[in-house]
């Protein structure tokens, strides 16, 4: 591990990307606090001291009973209107900092040898300009290149009534909802032609941990980008192989872990190449504890092969038993700590669009105005558009996954600086 940390260190610039999906609303986190649940009240009340937004929250005034409080983060903080990663997430002496700070403290040791190494986060397009500004001005004082985007509206899907017929607002105009995280591959494949040949590191915008804990995490993350490093550069020489007539790295390189044991190997030169060629997905996976989310299955996607594929719950038949087996027995959870690699031997990107597995579409329960509805959403963007993908799993500790779901997380340990 040691030695792939040295190696992704040591990345240069131009040479990797952080991507941060920041779309999400932080008034998710508080859902329990404003339906009113009594425990959550309670433990509000409690735990007040500790939570990182307290100076915002208490610069309106008094707040003395739990609904003051909760009123007082609501008020100060904007959260109807704010994304996540505004949120205050960790408490240092004499300052807090947002997931937005964190994260690009985080890509800023990871890279320690580029100057101003460059993070881009999707934001909602509400607020845009004004999170953009407040990101840019961040980034100059802890010394990265950012830049946004928001997801594009052309990706928005109808949405549809249980009655199947389509959803309609109340000016009898047909809703259009966001298409999933999956409508990202777009800003994705943005982010791989503006940094040609670059690796571009995912994660999502809860799960960063305070700069006191990156002796703990980042030779982990190091070592993902050490690894695809590694795999980019004998994927090279296979195809250089493979023009020399010689298939036995290309065999080599897809015994590695990416191909399945079992699946019959690709027959000849040309199939060879067009297993080799294709972007490729790197993803560290925790031990699984619990938490909801995907997980790494072998899947056969829509081409016939048996890939590596991170599948959601969302896309799976819970009903059938043999599926309920295999997610009980599932020893591995996704964390959103990923490495791509988007560009051919040559260095030229691919064009993402065509290696999504169309079949993983999936629908949604969700409400509109208090109504029940039913929404699209495209492949996810680490499930099915990288469906042709090749991927390696790699075992990370669970101490490098730190996920913020509830406002109570951030009084976890592994958010206290």
């Amino acid at each position: 591990m040691q030695r792939l940390a040295e190696r992704g260190s040591a990345i240069g610039h131009g040479k990797a990307v952080r991507l941060v999906p920041a779309s999400g609303a932080a008034s998710r986190m508080f859902k329990a606090l404003a339906s009113g649940n009594e425990a959550a009240v309670e433990q509000l009340d409690a735990q007040w001291e500790r939570f990182p937004f307290l100076a915002a929250a208490e610069a309106t005034g008094n707040c003395d009973t739990p609904a003051e409080k909760l009123a007082a983060i609501m008020d100060r903080l904007g959260l109807a209107d704010m994304p996540k990663g505004g949120l205050p997430f960790h408490k240092y002496p004499g300052e807090t900092r947002t997931a937005f700070e964190e994260h690009m403290h985080e890509w800023k040791s990871t890279l320690p040898g580029v100057t101003s190494p460059p993070v881009h986060f999707t934001l909602p397009e509400e607020g845009r300009a004004l999170w953009k500004e407040r990101i840019e001005g961040w980034a100059t004082k802890i010394g990265v290149a950012v830049s946004t985007s928001v997801q594009h509206s052309s990706t928005d899907t109808m949405a549809v009534g249980t009655d199947g017929r389509p959803f309609l607002r109340e000016d009898g105009t047909p809703l259009f909802r966001p298409g999933g995280h999956g409508a990202l591959l777009r800003n994705l494949s943005d982010v791989a032609q503006s940094h040609p040949g670059a690796f571009v590191s995912i994660k999502n915008i809860d799960n960063v941990r305070p700069t006191t804990a990156h002796a703990e995490v980042l030779p982990w993350r190091k070592a993902l980008l050490g690894l695809t490093a590694e795999l980019d550069e004998a994927r090279t020489l296979a195809v250089k192989a493979l023009d020399e007539g010689n298939s036995r790295p290309a065999e080599l390189w897809l015994g590695r872990g990416i191909a399945h044991p079992s699946d019959p190997r690709p027959d000849g030169i040309e199939a060879l190449r067009s297993a080799l060629e294709r972007p490729m997905l790197v993803a560290g996976m925790v031990r699984n504890e619990g938490e909801p989310g995907g997980g790494p299955f072998w899947l056969r996607d829509d081409e016939g092969t048996l890939r590596a594929q991170i599948v959601e719950s969302a896309e799976m038949d819970l009903g059938n038993p043999r599926i309920g087996n295999c997610i009980a027995g599932a020893t591995h959870f996704n964390p959103v700590d990923l490495i791509c690699l988007m560009h051919d031997t040559q260095g030229v990107p691919y064009d993402l669009a065509e290696f999504v597995d169309h079949r993983r579409d999936f629908l949604v329960s969700k409400s509109h105005a208090g109504k029940p509805l039913i929404g699209l959403e495209h492949p996810g963007l680490w499930n099915g558009a990288m469906g042709r993908w090749n991927t390696l799993f790699v075992e990370v500790p669970s101490r490098t996954f730190a996920p913020v779901k509830t406002v109570f997380d951030l009084l976890r340990p592994a958010h206290q600086a």
